[in-house]
Order: C-alpha cells, then structure tokens, then sequence
C-alpha cells in the first residue's frame, strides 16, 4: 500500500472511531458531518473522499460501535463460567460504563436508532445481540439449553435497561441502586 494509500485509511479508520464512539454517545440523530471532520481533524469536504453518504458513514460507524462495545463480552467469554458471568455482570453495571457510553456497550448505545432506523445499522445490531447472547448461554451453561438461553435473554435485557436507566435518571443515588440492584438479582439468579 503507497503512503498516500495508507494515510487515506488511517483517514479512514480515525474518522470510524469517533463516529463509533459519538455514536454510542449521542446516537446516530448527534453525529454530525462538519463536527466529525473537524474532530477528526479533516475538512467538511473531505469526507466525500472517505464516505459516498452520511448513509454509508452511519452503516459502517453502528457497526464499529458495536463491535468495539463487545470487548468485555469477549473478555468474559474467555474467563468463562461463572467467573466469566460474574465480570461481565459486574462490568456492565458499574459506575464507569454508565459514565462513558462513548467507551462502553453499543447494544445499549445504539438500541433506540437500530430500532427507528431500520437497514444496515439495524442489521448490524441484529449480528451483535445474537453474538450477546450466545456468550450469555455458554456463560450460563445451564444444562438445558433452551433454559440457558431463556436466562441470557432476561440477562442481556436487564444489562441492556438497567444501564439505560442509571445513565437517564438525574438521581445519582437512585443511579447506582438501579446498577446495584440488577447486578444483585442477575448474579443471585444464575449463580445459586
């Protein structure tokens, strides 16, 4: 790949990320072009170089989000068990995801425009509940698997709107009961 080539795509990957993470932030409704070039540090025209839409721009930065907010999902996964269960549990549900949406889950950040949007973006978050909740099963481990899979449903549910909540509430003790609480039920539904 030339140099030219190369910048383009670290360009590329650059503006991605900060959409990702304003995306997951402020939905896809917040994601402007001209304040996305500009912290990207490009000009408003250049995007057509990257982008042919702000269609495309969207389809691609959902789907980023969302892969990028399944970190400790996958990191679970690889703990395993209950351990795996426990972390990611306790992760989900703990002050600092709730206060960096731009760094956390994009299943959570994305739920209402995946919903109202519909296409690529809708698709997007399709692959990555399913991807969710299949951790969530093999996490589980219950040896009857439509039980195991009942269980990672209500758990993806109740990480996904607990966290909701505690961000939307301007009580910040009510904040962490919510977070607290949840994470207390999950755990004690699953692991005794």
């Amino acid at each position: 790949m030339g140099t030219s080539q190369a910048a383009k795509a670290a360009s590329h990957d650059r503006i991605l990320d900060i959409a990702a993470a304003r995306i997951r932030r402020d939905g896809i409704d917040g994601l402007t072009v001209a304040e996305l070039m500009k912290e990207a540090g490009l000009t408003h025209g250049g995007f057509y170089r990257h982008f042919d839409s702000r269609e495309q721009l969207v389809a691609e930065a959902a789907q980023r989000a969302l892969i990028q907010g399944s970190a400790w999902t996958i990191a679970s996964a690889q703990l395993g068990g209950q351990q795996g269960y426990t972390a990611l549990v306790d992760g989900y549900l703990s002050t600092w995801h709730r206060d960096h949406p731009e760094s956390g889950c994009g299943v959570a950040g994305v739920t209402p425009d995946a919903a109202r949007g519909g296409g690529p973006a809708q698709a997007s978050y399709t692959r990555q509940v399913k991807e969710c909740l299949a951790v969530l099963a093999d996490l589980i481990d219950n040896p009857d698997r439509p039980t195991g899979e009942r269980e990672a449903v209500l758990t993806l549910s109740v990480l996904v709107g607990a966290i909701s909540m505690a961000r939307a509430v301007g009580d910040p003790e009510l904040s962490q009961q919510i977070m607290t609480h949840a994470a207390s039920a999950l755990k004690e539904r699953i692991l005794t």
